[in-house]
């Protein structure tokens, strides 16, 4: 039965079958291959003397039927053949021989010339056992050609090209073949030979006897001489010590051109009336007793001898000669209808055109080796071999240079060569026994059109093979559909490549009896049809984005290659592909589905360990680890900062600064482009041997529940110890927080690349790259050294809740107090280390709003001194300082009809602390307590005056003070008594003082700030505090407190009377002192005296005049009722230091009624600055009665 040869190419039509065949039982398949590796390289060969080359094609194997097709097609007939054996005895090369008698009779009609290849001999064909003396060596290589014993020489049996002509002589049929000195080949008989063998080549020949033993004959001998017909027998020692057997491989291949080339040259001058009619096999049967004596027959004669004339001038290199001869056996065939061989005119017209159009060249010839291959794909050395040639169109080593320019026009072009082999598929067509030709015709063209980038012109010829009905084996069926879905690949129907494929995997197991090879195939032919499936085991080759490809099919190929695997023993591949089949289609299987495959899973991995590596096929292909990145279905991955009271924080050095420099703004972009993917940088740092947290939001896509038997992180860069988690996630739920720890154990720059599962018995390294739904492909984490941690606590109770506010994060806990303004207590802190690093550095701060600064650190005090002395803090060492709160108000009263409003002051009282290789690295944490303070109005200053005292130096402070409390309360100044003022009641309270100069008034930068109504303390009245120390008292609560006067706004007249005066006053009325505390009583008609005496003390009012006047009135000014008996006002031009000025006016009172007596001082300037000063003496109230007579 014929074999449809599925590699042939267009190629193939110039080139010289040879056939290589493995010989005998003794050489290796491993030698023969590499023995063949080298055989086939040399596939075309330069001819001397010649512009052409001569191409090679070897087959191991060539079916004989296939071989009596030479006469329709040059090129399918075997011409050389070499046989390669090895052996180490003459008995073995005896039966080697043999088998090589055996192979070259089998094709002994078409054989042009033969070489055996033997290893295991000396070169001379002696055993490499015997020892063999120097100079009977030195005689045999001066007398044989090296490597080679024969009846003739590689030389002898080349036509030289002057004497193209083979001369024949009819003689015995076993004479052998030599040539004589002019060139000619004649034929001798055998026994010349005879005498051949007493001259010394025969006498050192490779069978000749041993040194030391008589001489007779090699019992092979006969068959050598008799048998042998220009055959050659080449020895090599080893496959290593063969370097010449391309110069002996070249030397075979130019003498079958040299026999090809007298053929041809025969065949062109042949007569008319001696041609025979050429046949393909299946019609020599109809030619059987038909009338040869007619013109048509003639005509047949005629024309298939010029197409095989055509034929062989297309093997010697001369394409355009063949062009010539196709047309001519075109014109002579076409009258008499022979279509078969007209069909084989166009496609050797269609081959001859590509070789003239696209000629091969020996920098190529690599490119068209194994050209059939179950697992290799030809579609890119097919195009790029079309490439390369694009630039040899112009070359004229294509047989061009024998005919005549004009004729040149004659050749097809690309276009018309896809037509000339429909007209030869057309033709073909019409015989049922030419299918064989028919398909190869289509894998012809379909390759050409693939290289030309004809796509749909090649699957059209493909679609033809399909249809083809021929009976073949179930082997060459699985050739057949590979060759296609290899064709179909190349063309980009990656689809159809992939149908064709998996049938030919099918194929594979066909049979109820397959083999383990049988499923080996099948399971090889499956991997290579995954791709045109859409199917990436790797996750790089995926495409990004929406699920590609059926579905439905893609689950049935992978079940299909789970299966195969299961056959062939391989449960790693099972568990890889099932774990692929869970990952990329859960979501497209029925639920059914989805709990089988999951429990064959869990079978599979029962039985063999599902690692993570990566698993190597036998055809070299790598199946990559399968993560399971969607099962779970990770939504987020996040790493959770430390709580901010473990935090580490830059520890900022006393002169530090934190200017980094100014800012440039710069719209340019300076080559920085970001990836679809990039780092995660992380804006916070870990803390070695403090553990972290990574949380994931997961789901389980699957019908069951989903146990995760072990789940951990990848890490990278520091030492980490990971502590796995094992989840149960419930069935179709998420998002499930998973969260999972790890503790770094030394300090550096942490990378986390993923997490790892182990989910049905399969491991997976799940890397964040991997993850489409994630934006970045690792998260980056600084490590600082270690630092300590401690417990902060205080005496004051917990609040129940607190305002939350800039750093209240810090807060570990609260503390809580009530107080009354003026009120103070302290409150004991305590800080206790509970970790293995010492406590170095403490700092206490509070943490508020920059307006309230100032306010703050009058409320909460301590002493920096006592924490600093208590440092360094060992382990479980205590730490404790006093802090004092103070309820700091202002006494005021917006509005004096309402009580003031109990104001709640909060605050954090932030610890930093640091020690160990943490603070020598410059990082601390920070934790803080949150205190707040509720301070209830106690007091309230409603009003206040000024008034002058007895003496001129001193002065009275009034302030009337509101009890806002709801309890008895207690006022006492100095050693006064104590005033008590009920609930809600109010009380006058004088207090002495003397007067003072007040200092100059500072910048406004410094004074501080009110907690409510955003004022100033007073000036004059923070002074004044520091001598008045005004005290209340709840005894009931046993509270107490100090009130301060320090927001009180003076007028200008009260702190006239509280200032020292630049004038000092002695007024006495009737001879005695003004009294202060009580009004004056006197009777109508009574005069009163008023001594008023006023003392310049500073030097201030000097230079200038002073007017001095008393007056009485009552009412608003009104002095009707009043008699001034003498001056009551003077005036002094000029006054100095320590100048007295004095009046003595008296008052004649004419009615009854209050009356006030003023006494005043203007000083007046006479630079214009500050005009005039007016000084009053303290006002005092005359009560005048009518006295009867």
């Amino acid at each position: 039965m014929n074999v449809i040869d599925y590699g042939q190419t267009t190629e193939d039509h110039q080139s010289l079958l040879v056939l290589v065949k493995h010989t005998g039982l003794v050489l290796s398949q491993q030698k023969f291959r590499k023995l063949w590796e080298r055989i086939q390289k040399l596939n075309t060969v330069s001819i001397p003397g010649q512009k052409r080359n001569a191409w090679v094609r070897y087959k191991q194997d060539y079916p004989k039927e296939n071989n009596e097709w030479g006469d329709f097609q040059a090129h399918r007939k075997v011409l050389g053949l070499i046989s390669v054996g090895e052996c180490s005895t003459v008995e073995e090369f005896e039966e080697l021989f043999d088998s090589y008698k055996c192979v070259k009779e089998e094709y002994a009609n078409t054989l042009y010339n033969s070489r055996l290849i033997v290893l295991g001999m000396n070169r001379d064909g002696t055993p490499l056992s015997e020892e063999i003396d120097d100079q009977s060596s030195q005689e045999r290589a001066d007398s044989e050609d090296s490597g080679v014993t024969s009846d003739v020489s590689p030389s002898d049996s080349v036509v030289e090209p002057s004497k193209p002509f083979l001369k024949e002589s009819k003689s015995d049929p076993s004479s052998s073949m030599t040539k004589d000195r002019d060139g000619e080949i004649t034929f001798i008989n055998k026994n010349l030979l005879k005498k051949q063998e007493s001259s010394p080549l025969y006498s050192n020949s490779p069978i000749s006897t041993p040194p030391g033993t008589p001489p007779c004959r090699r019992p092979h001998s006969n068959s050598l001489t008799k048998e042998s017909t220009g055959a050659e027998v080449l020895f090599f020692p080893s496959i290593l010590d063969c370097h010449d057997l391309e110069e002996k491989l070249k030397e075979f291949v130019v003498s079958l051109f040299f026999v090809l080339e007298g053929k041809r040259l025969d065949r062109s001058f042949e007569r008319h009336d001696r041609i025979q009619l050429l046949c393909a096999p299946f019609e020599r049967k109809d030619y059987v007793g038909l009338d040869t004596d007619t013109k048509s027959f003639r005509k047949k004669c005629q024309g298939r001898l010029r197409k095989h004339l055509a034929d062989l001038c297309l093997q010697a290199g001369l394409p355009g000669e063949a062009i010539l001869h196709y047309e001519t056996a075109i014109d002579i065939l076409r009258p008499v209808n022979d279509a078969l061989w007209i069909g084989a005119c166009y496609e050797g017209l269609s081959s001859a055109a590509i070789a003239v159009n696209f000629p091969r060249s020996a920098a190529l010839s690599g490119l068209r080796r194994n050209f059939y291959s179950l697992s290799a794909k030809r579609g890119s050395s097919m195009l790029t071999e079309a490439k390369l040639r694009a630039g040899s169109l112009n070359s004229k080593s294509n047989g061009m240079e024998s005919v005549p320019e004009h004729l040149s026009k004659v050749v097809p072009d690309p276009t018309d060569i896809i037509e000339k082999y429909r007209e030869a598929l057309v033709n073909y067509a019409k015989f049922r026994s030419a299918a064989m030709i028919e398909i190869e015709l289509c894998l012809k063209a379909c390759r050409f059109l693939t290289m030309q980038g004809k796509c749909l012109q090649a699957s059209s010829f493909l679609q033809n093979v399909i249809y083809t009905n021929y009976n073949i084996s179930e082997e060459d069926k699985i050739i057949r559909y590979c060759t296609l879905s290899e064709l179909y690949s190349d063309i980009g129907f990656h689809r159809k490549a992939a149908f064709f494929k998996r049938i030919a995997a099918m194929q594979c197991v066909s049979s109820s009896q397959a083999t383990l090879q049988n499923w080996g195939q099948c399971y090889s032919l499956l991997i290579q049809a995954l791709e045109g499936y859409n199917i990436h085991h790797s996750p790089k080759d995926k495409l990004k984005g929406s699920h590609s490809g059926w579905p439905i099919l893609q689950s049935r190929v992978l079940n299909e290659l789970i299966f195969s695997a299961r056959k062939m023993g391989k449960i790693p591949f099972a568990i890889r592909h099932t774990t692929f089949m869970i990952h990329s289609l859960h979501q497209y299987l029925p639920v059914t589905e989805k709990k089988d495959i999951c429990r064959t899973l869990e079978q599979l991995t029962a039985q063999s360990d599902g690692n993570s590596q990566s698993l190597v096929l036998d055809n070299g292909m790598i199946l990559p680890p399968i993560p399971f990145t969607s099962v779970p279905y990770v939504k987020s991955f996040k790493l959770i900062r430390m709580q901010p009271h473990l935090e580490p924080v830059k520890l900022k050095r006393q002169g530090e600064s934190t200017n980094s420099g100014p800012f440039i703004f710069t719209p340019l972009n300076l080559g920085m482009q970001r990836n679809a993917k990039e780092e995660g940088e992380i804006d916070f740092c870990l803390v070695a041997r403090d553990v972290c947290e990574v949380q994931l939001q997961v789901f389980n896509p699957l019908p069951d529940e989903l146990k995760v038997n072990q789940m951990g992180l990848i890490v990278d860069g520091v030492e980490m110890e990971t502590y796995p988690s094992n989840p149960s996630i419930p069935a179709e739920t998420g998002p499930y927080l998973v969260k999972l720890l790890c503790r770094p154990k030394t300090e550096g720059e942490l990378v986390i690349l993923g997490y790892f599962t182990n989910i049905m018995g399969v491991k997976s390294y799940c890397k964040l790259r991997d993850l489409e739904q994630m934006n970045f492909d690792k998260l980056i984490v600084n490590v600082v050294p270690q630092l300590p941690q401690i417990q902060l606590t205080t005496s004051l109770p917990k609040a129940d809740n607190f305002l939350s506010g800039d750093n209240s994060e810090y807060v570990v806990t609260s503390g809580t107090t009530v107080l009354y303004s003026g009120q103070s207590i302290e409150c004991l802190v305590t800080i206790q280390n509970n970790s293995f690093q010492p406590v170095e550095h403490v700092d206490v701060e509070t943490i508020c709003k920059t307006d309230e600064k100032d306010f703050l650190s009058q409320v909460f005090q301590w002493s920096v001194e006592n924490i600093q002395s208590q440092l360094p803090l060992q382990l479980n060492g205590i730490m404790c300082f006093t802090l004092c709160i103070n309820g700091v108000s202002e006494f005021l009263s917006e509005n004096s009809s309402e009580t003031a409003e109990a104001q709640c002051v909060e605050c954090l009282l932030r610890v930093e602390y640091s020690g160990g290789p943490g603070l020598e690295a410059s990082y601390c944490r920070q934790c803080a307590v949150n205190l707040s303070v509720d301070i209830y109005p106690s007091v309230i200053i409603q009003a206040w005056d000024t008034l002058p005292a007895e003496r001129c130096d001193h002065c009275y402070l009034f302030f009337n003070f509101l009890n806002a409390t709801d309890e008895g309360l207690l006022i006492k100044h100095s050693t006064e008594e104590a005033v008590h003022i009920l609930p809600g009641c109010t009380e006058w309270i004088a207090i002495e003082i003397e007067r003072c100069e007040f200092p100059s008034l500072p910048d406004s930068t410094h004074l501080r700030n009110r907690v409510k109504q955003n004022q100033t303390a007073n000036h004059y009245s923070t002074y004044l505090n520091q001598f008045i120390d005004i005290r209340w008292e709840i005894p009931s609560i046993k509270a107490n407190g100090k009130v301060s006067i320090d927001y009180i706004e003076w007028s200008e007249e009260q702190l006239n009377q509280i200032r020292i005066s630049p004038i000092g006053w002695d007024v006495k009325l009737n001879g005695a002192f003004f009294p202060l505390k009580e009004a004056l009583n006197s009777s109508v008609r009574d005069c009163v005296d008023v001594v008023a005496s006023v003392t310049i003390n500073t030097d201030e009012s000097c230079n200038r005049s002073a007017l001095l006047y008393v007056t009485c009135y009552q009412g608003e000014e009104d002095g009707d009722n009043v008699t001034v008996v003498g001056i009551n006002s003077a005036f002094f031009e000029t006054i100095c230091e320590g100048q007295v000025m004095s009046i003595n006016p008296s008052f004649l009172i004419h009615c009854e009624g209050t009356y006030t007596i003023d006494v005043k001082c203007v000083i007046r300037s006479s630079s214009g600055e500050d005009a005039e000063q007016t000084f009053h003496y303290h006002p005092v109230q005359l009560n005048v009665i009518e006295v009867e007579d």
